[in-house]
């Protein structure tokens, strides 16, 4: 089965690095994107990750397999996580960011 948290990882630590070609390139897919600040759905992070880093992952999977990576302890290493932003109730609406830690 493909891993999907690999290309999202490097995704955030792109962003977390202020790369301008990321960051511009999740603006245009209509992410809220700035240096070190993503702001995005499952279902949206699912279909950029399809469409732009080719994952090959049905959404089902790789929900389950985002939620038993350990992607924050791997994004702690270097001052951020990923968190609920705005919690709707359902995974599928719910708002996460990548948000960097309080020093």
């Amino acid at each position: 089965m493909p891993d999907a948290t690999e290309p999202f990882l490097a995704c955030c630590l792109s962003v977390l690095q202020g790369d301008p070609f990321v960051i511009d390139e999740l603006r245009f897919a209509g992410f809220d994107c700035s240096p070190a600040a993503w702001s995005f759905t499952l279902p949206a992070l699912h279909a950029f990750l399809t469409e732009h880093l080719h994952v090959t992952l049905a959404y089902k999977a790789f929900i389950q397999q985002l939620f038993a990576s350990d992607i924050n302890l791997r994004l702690r290493e270097h001052g951020a996580e990923i968190a609920i932003a705005d919690n709707r109730g359902k995974v599928n609406s719910s708002r996460y960011c990548l948000r960097r830690l309080p020093l």
